[in-house]
């Protein structure tokens, strides 16, 4: 177990979520072209936080402590960078209300995340 904190391991959390809410949004986007199911900010906000629950899961497994605080650094930084993602390639500007529910959708999946996989590893 470890006693310092791993901030190679927490940027590689960071971008696992991102990858893998890149996937998710592109078979989202699928399903949506395929299906006549309607596109819905649910889904959008349920997909960040399955990447962030996901990948803090993963990176604290492999850590095996800390993972209440890796969680919420994946959370975080996951926000952040989905959020500069997002100003980049679209013009409008998201609400206050969509972008603090997306906060706090990344840090809790982020807290559960880890703090799962930090019990499961003991």
């Amino acid at each position: 177990m470890s006693k310092s904190f791993d901030v190679l391991m927490a940027i590689k959390g960071i971008i696992l979520a991102l990858f893998i809410s890149l996937v998710l949004t592109i078979i989202l986007g699928l399903i949506y072209y395929f299906t006549s199911l309607q596109e819905s900010m649910t889904f959008t906000l349920a997909t960040a936080g399955l990447s962030v629950l996901i990948s803090s899961f993963y990176i604290t497994y492999k850590i095996g402590s800390k993972g209440l605080i890796y969680g919420l650094i994946i959370g975080f930084g996951f926000f952040v960078l989905s959020i500069v993602i997002f100003y980049i390639f679209y013009i409008g500007n998201p609400t206050w209300p969509v972008l603090i529910l997306k906060l706090l959708i990344s840090l809790i999946a982020g807290m559960l995340g880890g703090t799962i996989s930090a019990i499961l590893k003991k």
